[in-house]
């Protein structure tokens, strides 16, 4: 039988790409994170790991294995929340989606209705997340478009709109809105989970190199610590308030605004 913090140790060392930074984030030893790949291996029969100098590499089995070790952990995790909402007898309520800031204004909408509600946000990409909603793993879905379809029922959720986030010192703070053209230089900090957000500023900010943060919170220390201009939106100024000491200006341009959409089945 495969213990699930042998499953949680797989994906970690998968995110987090060395031993010694899993090992780490996972607030275990590294001995301790060696001994539990080789536990898991023992007890699948097959090598996960290609072995190299200082360092493991995941191989095909340990590619597939991965990501049966997500879908375990995603369905243990529904488990055990739809198990305490019908104990206490709330809604729950399962929203999947394609950027950050939607998903929780979502939230922030519904429980306005429902108080109680357990409301779930998880963010995946398009094809997981229509296939989340045709298995019922999701009760709603964002998407950056409608879909057609009989079945299924669409409605506008509203518009989101991005700004480049900077120090009162910097040239652009002075602004009123900025292009991506004036801004294409420099390095920026990016939160690298913005799922439909992800490409829009690479693709026409050629000229500019982005320095990307995995974590939420490792994201946003290195902001608070540092003068480099990083991204916002209004959605997400309007959710969590202004940034400490920063001055966020809208980019006018189309491409900076993105129109999101609230999907779920008829009835």
């Amino acid at each position: 039988m495969i213990e699930l913090y042998l499953l949680e140790q797989l994906v970690g060392i998968s995110r987090y790409q060395t031993l010694s930074e899993a090992a780490s984030k996972l607030h275990i030893t590294q001995p301790t994170l060696t001994r539990s790949i080789q536990k898991l291996e023992e007890l699948l029969e097959v090598p996960l790991f290609t072995r190299e100098k200082n360092r493991l590499r995941l191989n095909g089995n340990g590619e597939m294995a991965v990501e049966y070790a997500k879908r375990i952990l995603a369905l243990e995790d529904e488990l055990v929340k739809h198990v305490r909402a019908n104990q206490d007898g709330s809604t729950l309520v399962s929203i999947g989606t394609c950027a950050p800031a939607p998903g929780l204004v979502l939230k922030r909408a519904m429980l306005k209705d429902l108080p109680a509600a357990h409301i779930e946000v998880t963010q995946e990409d398009e094809d997981k997340l229509i296939t989340g909603l045709k298995d019922n793993r999701f009760q709603y879905i964002i998407l950056t478009h409608k879909l057609d379809d009989p079945d299924l029922e669409c409605r506008e959720l509203g518009t989101e709109h991005l700004h480049v986030s900077v120090l009162p010192a910097h040239p652009f703070a002075l602004k009123e809105s900025v292009t991506f053209d004036e801004i294409d230089t420099g390095v920026f900090l990016v939160y690298k989970a913005l799922g439909s957000w992800g490409n829009v500023c690479p693709d026409h900010m050629p000229h500019a190199r982005f320095i990307y943060q995995e974590g939420m919170d490792d994201y946003l220390e290195v902001v608070r610590s540092s003068s480099l201009p990083t991204f916002d939106t209004d959605w997400g100024i309007e959710l969590f308030g202004k940034r400490a000491n920063r001055v966020s200006v809208p980019i006018a341009e189309d491409a900076a605004s993105m129109t999101f959409f609230v999907i779920a089945k008829r009835g």
